[in-house]
């Protein structure tokens, strides 16, 4: 794949260009013609853009950075052609230079591509949040090693029925982001960065829209993003207003004036660009167009390989030379075929088709008449039709009895769907009957049911690994042959009659006897898997090949193959996203899965019997991204369509590395062992044990609540209506929390010997498991030098949690407390400061001291009163202020003179 998508790459280089060349951007009321852009200084002339009628290409070759500061073209909106964007080193986001680029029509494409962006080796970012719609063709995003969400887009909603080439797998990028977050629904949880989600025009999340809008503002749905039927400034129409008339190749209003700057001319009431069939362009003074005959267009030489290539031969009606079709697998190339190639009458040489895979029909050429026959391929043949699989049917009716072929013969080889009954219907239109070189006796419709024999095949499936096939012979002097299959996934069984071939099926001889029943056992099959069977007869007298009807039948499930976890990321401390896929075979079958989470207590087992306060180096702080990311490529036999996600990472941590399939089971040895599911269990705020039941066909969920920093194991089964498959399982572990391991210091003292007391509560949010504690005390000798002294530190297990350090004598102290832990060396919390025989912190001690206080005060007031009464009369003690004494002053004799208070500035508390 990756040397077909290099050569594409090379075939749009070639196409955009390579010499230096910068064309004069012609626009016009907002509206520019065709963007060829090879110079960063040229990029200004798309100011003004609001619709380009053509095509997009820039190649901007040794570019920096710098040179897309605040260069962004807000106004362009659409594209009818394709865009192309190659080589521009410096760019960072495509969406930083086209912000509000919505639609790009594909009315022309690059080797079936409309959007390709390629070799920007600074990319980070697609970035086209306002992307709403590829009308045509598909996707090419060959980035650089920085590019990140270039998975987390769904390019099918943007682009259906059009394959799409994403590389540049963002899991090997330092990509420092999250995951999408956008929605629940993993179906619609799509996004271009962390900021802005992708937008649908369908689905349940679609945009919800006043009728005339395509896509709209989340805010207001009358306010339209497109027009779902025409636009004129900037206003959604359903008819263009009077004085305007539509642009062909868009559903733009303009005026007769526009109309004529953008090197069209207005004719049946529309802006159109070049005539319809069976009428030619006309300039007399105006232009116009006038009905013609015999005016249809011919083309030279045709060659259809591409989707771009089918689009050209559009008008073509007579072809002068040959029409030769070779087309890949692009899954829309029949209804490409059928309406671009519908007026094609007459071909002057030969047609030739040939390795074809996806064209079952002739039928996309309706009108054809004649063919000449002047150049001959190899001197011989008029029509040549060569290695098509899948081609079943020739021409219509009418073709085919109309046909006029004036000059040489047929050439049909190795088509094995094609019936001769077929090619001989064809074959009596050319003047030179065919031999049996040209139409060689076995290598057409070999595959196919041509002859078809009846044998009252009857089936009967047994188990899940053994069927018997009965059937009636037709005589004793054929040769029969029983034919059985495995129906590859994803085809119809409308297909699967036209493929028997013992080349490619289990094929079983059989030794017959008139009027005899015969039953045939099947053995080995595989479980829950649908088969084709058939019987073929041959006569050796005739040399005549029969084939049987097909049947379809599938085994019984039994029990079904495990899940395949492809994705198990951390997405967050408390979150784990997983991913999976089932077995194909099952995929029908499956109707719930159980989801089993587990944490793993691999350290706290052992942390406090290792000395953690001596060695350092037991654990590696620095981060391990692996850890935190599984991500794994499914095996063949599990379902692989998930192209954003299955092997490449959708939601995963930067640094993750995606492996290649290994064994379902290898990573436990006991993984074909049923177990007891776990009964839900919480430590604290997070999940210990938790049995879930995913119902429906969702292939990812997401599990939150779990602890930070620690190791979950997950196992997952997929369960059929009856019995459940054994477990894939992986360990995962989540990511770190931050601002976490920050304990609490309940309770501290000093005394004047120099001892520090210290309590203090285990951090609320844990990485993982404390592994010790490390108590920090300075001395303040001088107030304003304490920073510049050397702390006092003792460092203590980590299920320790208070200590007495015997310090320096001082009359204030500032202490801190620090922990180590899994994710951590050093994580501290404040620094607190405390005077000696001070208490603080601890709001027993504070409550304590103030009733203490209130007591000694309650008792001075009495004792004072009390003292008053007692005094001797007769000795009269006048204080020459009471008259002027307020009584709510306090009394001369104050605490103060009773006993010490011992008291800490405000400024020194916590508060």
């Amino acid at each position: 794949m990756a040397s077909t998508t290099l050569i594409w790459i090379t075939l749009t280089v070639l196409q955009l260009g390579c010499t230096m060349y910068v064309n004069e951007v012609y626009q016009y009321h907002g509206f520019c013609l065709d963007v060829l852009i090879n110079q960063i200084n040229a990029l200004q002339k798309l100011d003004n853009c609001t619709v380009i009628l053509g095509d997009l290409k820039l190649q901007l070759q040794r570019t920096r950075p710098r040179d897309f500061v605040n260069v962004s073209f807000p106004k362009l909106k659409e594209v009818t052609g394709c865009v192309a964007i190659y080589g521009a080193s410096g760019l960072e986001s495509v969406g930083g230079l086209f912000p509000n680029l919505m639609r790009v029509r594909g009315n022309t494409l690059i080797n079936n591509y409309a959007l390709i962006i390629s070799n920007m080796p600074r990319l980070r970012e697609i970035g086209l949040a306002n992307l709403l719609k590829v009308d045509r063709g598909g996707v090419i995003i060959w980035p650089g090693p920085l590019t990140c969400y270039v998975h987390s887009v769904d390019w099918r909603a943007i682009a259906p029925n059009a394959r799409h080439v994403l590389s540049g797998i963002d899991v090997y990028n330092p990509c420092k982001t999250l995951p999408c977050s956008c929605t629940d629904n993993s179906t619609t949880n799509f996004c271009w960065n962390n900021m802005k989600c992708q937008r649908f025009l369908e689905g349940p999340e679609a945009e919800r829209c006043n009728p005339e809008c395509v896509g709209c503002l989340k805010r207001d749905g009358s306010i339209c993003s497109l027009c779902r039927y025409y636009t004129y400034r900037n206003k959604c129409l359903n008819t263009c207003p009077n004085g305007t008339i539509p642009l062909t190749d868009t559903n733009y209003c303009v005026t007769i004036d526009e109309c004529t700057h953008l090197e069209r001319w207005p004719w049946n009431n529309t802006c159109v660009s070049e005539c319809p069939q069976n009428y030619v362009k006309q300039t007399k003074g105006t232009t116009t167009c006038v009905p013609c005959e015999n005016c249809n267009l011919t083309c030279n030489n045709v060659t259809i390989q591409t989707l771009s290539s089918i689009q050209e031969a559009a008008r073509c009606v007579y072809i002068k030379g040959h029409l030769s079709i070779h087309v890949r697998a692009p899954p829309e190339t029949m209804k490409e075929l059928r309406y671009y190639l519908k007026s094609i009458q007459e071909v002057t040489d030969y047609i030739e088709i040939r390795g074809s895979l996806v064209i079952t029909s002739l039928d996309f050429l309706p009108a054809l008449k004649r063919i000449r026959g002047e150049n001959l391929f190899s001197d011989k043949y008029s029509l040549v039709i060569h290695d098509m699989h899948s081609l079943q049917t020739l021409f219509t009716a009418n073709v085919t009895h109309h046909l006029k072929v004036d000059r040489g013969s047929v050439s049909f080889y190795r088509n094995q769907m094609l019936c001769v009954s077929e090619i001989e219907k064809l074959v009596r239109a050319f003047p030179v009957p065919p031999t049996e070189l040209e139409i060689p006796q076995g290598l057409n419709g070999y595959s196919g049911s041509c002859d078809e024999a009846f044998f009252n095949l009857t089936i009967h499936v047994k188990n899940e690994t053994n069927v018997v096939a009965r059937f009636n012979p037709e005589s004793n002097t054929s040769e029969h042959t029983v034919l059985y299959v495995k129906v590859p996934a994803g085809l119809s069984s409308a297909i699967v009659p036209e493929v028997c071939s013992d080349s490619e099926w289990h094929a079983i001889s059989i030794q017959s006897t008139v009027d005899k029943s015969i039953e045939v056992e099947l053995f080995s099959l595989s479980p829950a898997t649908k088969y084709a069977i058939c019987i073929e007869k041959f006569d050796p007298k005739t040399g005549r090949l029969a084939r049987s009807s097909v049947k379809i039948f599938t085994t019984f499930v039994g029990k079904p193959e495990p899940p395949f976890i492809v994705e198990l990321t951390a997405s967050s401390s408390e979150v784990v996203v997983i991913r999976w896929v089932d077995h194909l075979d099952y995929l029908p079958y499956i109707v719930r899965y159980e989801l089993d989470v587990t944490l793993i207590d691999l350290h706290n087992l052992n942390n406090f019997n290792y000395n953690h306060c001596i060695d350092y180096d037991y654990f590696d702080w620095e981060e391990d991204f692996s850890v935190h990311a599984r991500v794994m490529r499914p095996p063949k036999k599990y379902d692989r369509s998930c192209e954003s996600m299955c092997g490449v990472l959708s939601t995963a941590t930067a640094g993750a590395m995606v492996d290649e399939y290994f064994d379902v089971c290898n990573i436990i040895k006991d993984c074909h062992q049923t177990h007891e599911r776990p009964l839900n269990k919480t430590v604290g705020n997070y999940i210990q044990n938790i049995a879930l039941d995913i119902y429906g066909k969702r292939k990812n969920f997401q599990v939150g609540g779990l602890a930070p920093y620690q190791n979950y194991k997950f196992q997952l089964r997929a369960c059929t209506s009856k019995e459940c498959s054994v477990s894939a399982r992986n360990i995962v572990k989540t990511l770190r929390a931050i601002n976490a391991d920050i304990p609490t210091i309940t309770f501290l003292t000093a005394s004047e010997k120099g001892d520090v007391s210290v309590k203090w509560d285990p951090p609320k949010t844990i990485n993982g498991a404390v592994l010790s504690y490390t108590v920090e005390v300075t001395p303040v000798i001088k107030f304003n030098d304490y920073s510049l002294l050397l702390p006092h530190t003792l460092c203590v297990s980590g299920n320790i949690t208070s200590l007495i350090i015997k310090t320096q004598i001082a009359a204030k102290y500032i202490v801190r407390l620090c922990t180590k832990t899994l994710a951590s060396s050093y994580s501290c919390g404040v620094k607190m400061k405390v005077l000696v025989s001070s208490e603080v912190y601890s709001n027993v001690w504070l409550s304590g001291a103030i009733f203490g206080m209130f007591l000694s005060v309650t008792s001075c007031m009495i004792g004072w009163k009390y003292r008053k009464r007692n005094i001797n009369d007769d000795i009269l003690l006048v204080n020459a202020t009471s008259m002027y004494r307020n009584e709510s002053e306090p009394p001369a004799v104050m605490m103060s003179d009773f006993a010490p208070i011992y008291s800490i500035p405000i400024r020194d508390t916590h508060l």
